[in-house]
Order: C-alpha cells, then structure tokens, then sequence
C-alpha cells in the first residue's frame, strides 16, 4: 500500500529545485502542496507562488523506501550540477542520527561523488541506517530544528514579537525555537 511519494518542485523564472517528500495522498495534497523547506518558501514569498509547479517523481510503499528515494534523488541531482533549495540530504525529518551512522559505518563522505556512490551501492544498509532517524527525543528534536532554522531564516534583526536577538532564532511561548515570526520577515522586505 502506497504511504507516499517523491516529487520535484521548480519554477519558471530560476533555476532552483527543490526535492521533497510527503505521506499526504489526498487529492488536495497531490495537487497543491509543493514542498515545505525554508529555502524554498522563501523563493516562494519572493516570486510569488504561481510560478512554481509539482512533478511527482515516484510512489512507495515503506517509509525506509520514501526516505532512501528521497536520499538517492537529491545525491543524484547534486552530482548532476542542480541548483537544489534542500538544506539537508532528505531522509528523515531529523538527519544528524542518520548521518553519523553514515559516517560510523561509511566513513565521512569525501565528496558528492562519492556520497552517491555510497547510497546507490548500498541500498539496503543504507534504508537500515536510515531508521537511526525516526525516533530521537525531544531535546535532540529541538536541538536540530534550532540548528536547521539558524542556517535558513533570516537573523539579521531582533524580533519584537518574541524578543529573539540578532543572530538567535525566534521562540515559540513555551521557548521551543521557531520560524521566524512574520513581523520579523515582513520587516526584512
């Protein structure tokens, strides 16, 4: 049974991809949803949301098989020289447990070349490595979503909303990091 698919989202006025998987299958989804990285959101509010458009890529039917296509996709367009959005290498939502059991079993990627060879060749183990991800606590959760956000929302001006300085990233009121907040970003343009 089909729990989700792998798509590409690009636009009509740059060059710049974004690779992206969802488990939401309802038609509303399929047809509008078009990815949910910071970079690309970003692109999206600069030049408008009607540029962008969805190509469903591949259907699967496991979780380990979403997350390695996903993987093994973004390798393969690094290496073939695309202009991505994705922050990250995909895989599951948190990728700092997966990507040190890469690096424990692998050794440290030397290159993009050679990432991909790893993942293309190792299909299998790499899909076992994959699930270190999957469940990690709520500390570490937090940890890496502060970490994900200071490297692709905009710090450069306290927030008044929540009283974030400069270069720290907004909070939520229970003091959990968070997107910017959209005084922040609208005080940007």
């Amino acid at each position: 049974m089909t729990i989700g698919y792998v798509y590409i989202t690009s636009n009509d006025i740059n060059d710049l991809v974004y690779v992206g998987q969802s488990t939401r299958l309802d038609p509303e989804n399929l047809r509008t949803y078009l990815g949910g990285g910071d970079y690309l959101r970003n692109d999206m509010e600069e030049l408008g949301r009607e540029h962008f458009r969805k190509r469903i890529v591949s259907y699967h039917d496991t979780r380990e098989d979403l997350d390695y296509a996903e993987l093994l996709l973004i390798a393969e367009m690094r290496v073939a020289g695309a202009n991505l959005l994705n922050g990250g290498h995909g895989g599951p939502r948190f990728e700092w447990p997966f990507m040190k059991a890469m690096s424990e079993r692998f050794g440290p990627p030397e290159s993009r070349e050679g990432w991909l060879t790893t993942i293309r060749d190792n299909p299998e183990e790499v899909k076992r490595l994959l699930a270190v991800g999957y469940s990690v606590s709520t500390e570490d959760a937090y940890r890496e979503l502060e970490m994900q956000l200071m490297a692709t929302q905009n710090l450069s001006m306290p927030c008044e909303k929540c009283g974030a300085e400069i270069g720290a990233v907004c909070r939520t009121n229970t003091g959990n990091p968070a997107r910017n907040h959209a005084a922040r970003r609208s005080a940007l343009r």
